[in-house]
């Protein structure tokens, strides 16, 4: 995959009228219609004061049809005018009579949110052909309407719809340009020796990002954790009781051959757990791997000597990347080793100079709960296309930015 991209500050957008395609798909209160909390439009505020001088089209979505938070945009325009300090406006339609009609009377300075994309049902088919989607009425009605689009929603690089891939001429927005300078370095030259902390959901998917490293020669060392260690051990043949092996049994059945060949081949650098943690009674209680079949419970943790392994690893690595944390870290008693691991990412950053990558998702929001989020090196906003970025898989948001560069 080429990671190639016109950024927005290549062009000079002062005075256009520019439409961008963002992720501020929040946390809603369906009974009181309020929004609980907008991470995400707190981090549009920024790039909204850079475009000051330009006339702005808000372009996202919220939720999915069937979902009881599938709403219109219009309290997103409020939490953004909130956090913004200026009028935004903000029209129930899309593409129609009425948006048309409100984006030609738009001038630099004002900003304008169009209502949820994914309520017109051409939005989320899915289209490999992008020539298909720059067909379509959305694109056909809006592109002429604007003198640029800003594609920002990083969080969906993974999904090839209309308003992600569909516009004849596209360039990158300010945190999909953060995220891709971060990637370009782990993709085409890291800093080593890079080490990658594994766990969390997703074990297959997570392995076979590992594998694709490590076959590439940029991983030199996996800290395996989780239901991806819970997975190798059973490949290997180790009982790790029933209630974990449940989980992954489906992914064992499939890859079993792949998985074992695979750890084969990197067990020098393939690093698994040597205890685990279960809840003994509210309490953390850590037991052996071979004592795993004998509880014959979920073990929800990595336990002190893996811990303590692990760190070393971390502090002697130049590029760490976090994805997933090593325990189940939304229940208190497990939460323990996933701080204890952004705690070390910090240390690495501060005292090695270390590039410190959390891959969204769970373990973002445990350093958010932490209150590290801001002292590792980068934080990306999608945990989901990140995972497929570091498994060699070429997204459709990025083919298209680099095919449809200005």
């Amino acid at each position: 995959m080429k990671i190639d991209y016109t950024s927005y500050k290549d062009v000079d957008l002062k005075g256009k009228k520019v439409l961008m395609r963002v992720d501020i798909n929040s946390n809603i209160d369906v009974e009181n219609y309020k929004i609980r909390e907008s991470p995400r439009i707190a981090a549009l505020v920024p790039a909204l004061e850079e475009l000051k001088e330009s006339a702005v089209i808000i372009m996202a979505h919220q939720s999915r049809p069937g979902m009881e938070d599938f709403t219109d945009l219009d309290i997103h325009a409020k939490e953004l005018e909130k956090q913004l300090g200026r009028e935004v406006k903000f029209v129930k339609d899309l593409f129609g009579m009425d948006a048309v009609k409100a984006i030609k009377k738009l001038k630099p300075g004002e900003v304008l949110v169009l209502n949820n994309v994914r309520k017109w049902e051409p939005e989320m088919k899915g289209y490999d052909d992008f020539s298909v989607a720059e067909n379509t009425e959305m694109v056909k009605t809006l592109y002429p309407l604007v003198d640029y689009v800003i594609v920002d929603a990083f969080g969906a690089a993974h999904r090839a719809h209309v308003s992600i891939i569909g516009w004849p001429k596209m360039i990158a927005g300010p945190i999909t340009e953060k995220e891709l300078s971060v990637l370009k370095k782990i993709i085409e030259d890291p800093d080593k020796p890079m080490v990658m902390l594994i766990g969390g959901a997703k074990a297959i998917d997570k392995f076979k990002a590992m594998k694709f490293n490590f076959d590439n020669e940029k991983l030199d060392y996996a800290l395996c954790s989780g239901l991806t260690a819970i997975l190798i051990f059973e490949s290997l043949g180790k009982n790790m009781g029933e209630p974990n092996r449940k989980i992954i049994a489906k992914d064992l059945e499939v890859n079993k051959d792949m998985i074992r060949e695979t750890y084969e081949r990197y067990k020098d650098k393939i690093i698994l757990p040597e205890d685990l943690v279960i809840d003994d009674n509210g309490n953390r209680k850590t037991i052996t791997i071979d004592e795993a079949a004998t509880y014959n419970t979920t073990t929800g943790d990595i336990g002190p000597k893996t811990v303590e392994k692990f760190k070393e690893f971390i502090m002697k690595s130049k590029t760490i990347i976090a994805n997933g944390p090593p325990g189940i870290f939304e229940k208190e008693v497990f939460r323990e080793s996933t701080n204890e691991m952004i705690e070390a990412m910090v240390k690495a950053t501060k005292e090695n100079d270390a590039l410190t990558i959390i891959g969204g998702g769970e373990m973002g929001a445990a350093a958010s709960m932490a209150g590290l989020s801001d002292q590792v090196s980068f934080i990306s906003t999608a945990g989901g296309a990140m995972l497929e970025i570091l498994s060699g898989k070429d997204l459709p948001m990025i083919r298209a930015l680099r095919e449809k560069k200005p």
